[in-house]
Formats: C-alpha cells, sequence, structure tokens
C-alpha cells in the first residue's frame, strides 16, 4: 500500500513539472506572502513591450499548454508560419514548432 502511494506521489510530481515552475508554491511560515495568480500575470505581462503586451493580452493563452499567458513568467514570442504565437514557456517552443499546425488551429478566432 505504502509503495503504491509513493509511486502515485512521484507520478503526480512528474505531472506538475511540465511547463515552467507553475507548480511551486510559497513555504508555510516563510514569512512570504503568496502572490495572487492575477497580480503575477499582470507583472509578468509588465516586463513586454506596450505592443507585444496588447498581442499577449488579445492571446490570453498558451496554444500548447492552455495556462494564462503571464502565469509562468514573462510570454515568450515565438514566430510560425508567418504568425507570431505567445507561449506560456520556452518548454512550449518545441511542439508549436514540431506541429505548428495542431496549435494554430486553436488560436484560429484570435
Amino acid at each position: 500500500m505504502r509503495l503504491g502511494l509513493l509511486m502515485a506521489t512521484a507520478s503526480l510530481g512528474l505531472l506538475m513539472a511540465g511547463c515552467g515552475d507553475s507548480a511551486k508554491t510559497t513555504p508555510a511560515g516563510s514569512g512570504k506572502t503568496k502572490e495572487k495568480p492575477d497580480d503575477k500575470i499582470a507583472a509578468s505581462l509588465a516586463k513586454l513591450s506596450a505592443e507585444d503586451r496588447a498581442a499577449a493580452e488579445k492571446q490570453r493563452d498558451c496554444p500548447v499548454s492552455g495556462q494564462p499567458l503571464g502565469s509562468m513568467g514573462a510570454p515568450i514570442k515565438v514566430t510560425v508560419k508567418d504568425r507570431d504565437v505567445w507561449l506560456c514557456c520556452e518548454g512550449c517552443t518545441d511542439k508549436l514548432t514540431g506541429e505548428p499546425d495542431k496549435y494554430l488551429i486553436k488560436l484560429k478566432d484570435q
């Protein structure tokens, strides 16, 4: 039973290790206040130029991970098939460039 629980816990950790550091939390008793997701996104998007920020805000979500842009730091701009696409992190770049049509279809209305 313990081995099964240990394996399930390890598997969950691997699933959460995907894009960026979205699974990180502030330790209890660390004295730090936990940042609200909207505050983190706003701070991350503020690192972009006004033009890039407007484009990322219009796109809203990463077409690869589905995560809100800015939730894992400043979004990454990648150009595929003559189109600028915003990604949540560098980890999504290979998937987008490897199968651009699969992810560009998600941005069809944008």
